[in-house]
């Protein structure tokens, strides 16, 4: 199938950025089993994301704007759509499979048309609801079979793990209601990372005390420089692609998002899944699909009508 020449570039950046995204999760395992305390991985993750965001925005005379409306964004942003859900992303690194991390995260699109609904943001649709249940019913997969989760697993870290889709849900539903006008991408990440990393170096000296970048050797630097890295870059990729193609062009990054993330995994630890979780990932897909599908036939009926 060939790609329009005007969604070429944007789809290369869906792919980039997705297969970023995919491989913080098993990022944060490598981190973590190397010996850096999680919370701490958290703050040393955000603080590298932000040491090149900052500069970035000042030098490209964007830098983060310190008006009350602004502060107000910041620190929802950072709280409820940065800081929460990386730590929650790390608790669990040694928890869960990167796998099964990587199809909480693949929920967000179907816990913020919940969140949407619930608020009145958004209308019913039948089809999107079939989307939320195919969803969540993959999750099911994963937590009821005996075979559906490893070992070293539980159904309550999975459980836990769905706090990464609320978290981001709020995040989605709320910040665009506290934006201000005018607001600058690229000012807006710099500002909110910067906030972020303070408020986690609190989280980490209340829990852990000063933990160093080389605390866990060469295996935890690479690794938190990677995860850095693959957050600037899904940022980045995230803000470029809604500017060219549009929202809903960027709502298919959660499919490379799934199997990057089972890929990475794969590779790096050798977590194969079992028929649960392929069961696991069909469902979830099929719902990421039913969800784009609802939201493009709405914006198409929206257009006619105005």
């Amino acid at each position: 199938m060939k790609i329009p020449s005007g969604l070429a570039f944007p789809t290369f950046l869906l792919v980039l950025g997705g297969a970023s995204y995919g491989s913080i999760f098993s990022a944060n395992k490598l981190a973590v089993d190397a010996g850096m305390p999680a919370l701490a991985l958290a703050f040393w993750q955000i603080v590298t994301a932000a040491a090149v965001m900052l500069p970035v925005s000042i030098i490209l005379r964007s830098p983060p704007k310190l008006s009350f409306a602004h502060l107000r964004v910041y620190g929802f942003v950072a709280t409820v759509g940065l800081s929460g859900p990386t730590m929650i992303v790390v608790v669990l690194a040694d928890k869960l499979s990167p796998a099964i991390i990587t199809l909480a995260a693949a929920l967000i699109a179907s816990a913020t048309y919940l969140l949407s609904l619930a608020v009145r943001a958004e209308s019913f649709r039948w089809l999107a609801l079939l989307g939320v249940v195919l969803g969540f019913g993959g999750v099911l997969f994963i937590v009821l079979p005996e075979e559906g989760l490893p070992e070293t697993a539980s159904a309550g870290w999975v459980l836990f793990a769905l706090l990464l889709p609320a978290s981001a849900a709020a995040n989605n539903v709320f910040t665009a209601r506290l934006m201000p006008e005018g607001v600058s991408s690229l000012s807006l990440t710099a500002g909110l990372m910067t906030l972020s990393a303070f408020l986690l170096f609190i989280i980490m000296m209340a829990t852990d005390g000063p933990v160093p970048l080389t605390h866990g050797g060469l295996v935890a630097v690479g690794s938190v420089v990677w995860a850095g890295a693959a957050t600037v870059i899904t940022y980045l990729c995230f803000f470029e692609i809604l500017r060219r193609a549009g929202g809903l062009f960027f709502a298919q990054l959660n499919y490379v998002v799934v199997a990057a993330g089972v890929l990475w995994a794969y590779i790096i630890f050798g977590d194969e899944p079992n028929v649960w979780l392929w069961a696991a990932i069909v469902a979830i897909a099929f719902g990421l699909a039913a969800m784009n599908y609802s939201k493009a036939r709405a914006e198409r009926q929206a257009r006619k009508v105005s």
